[in-house]
């Protein structure tokens, strides 16, 4: 795994780091409580989502600013 994110965007590796946390405590509180395996699934994915959506939104914001200083 180490080695397919060696030339990947460092803000990238961070935020997925931070969501591979994040997800993993969410499943795992969720389902402690009794819930269903799909209601964690579910609520993992529309987190999992957010977490995409700072990633394009993070590399779209630098892009524009590489875009700008040339």
């Amino acid at each position: 795994m180490l080695k397919r994110q060696e030339n990947q965007d460092p803000e990238a590796k961070r935020i997925a780091w931070k969501a591979q946390h994040r997800l993993h405590m969410k499943y795992h509180r969720i389902s402690s409580k009794g819930k269903g395996g799909k209601v964690a699934v579910v609520a993992v994915a529309r987190e999992l989502l957010g977490f995409i959506w700072a990633i394009a939104c993070s590399i779209e914001e630098k892009q524009i600013s590489e875009f700008n200083v040339a």
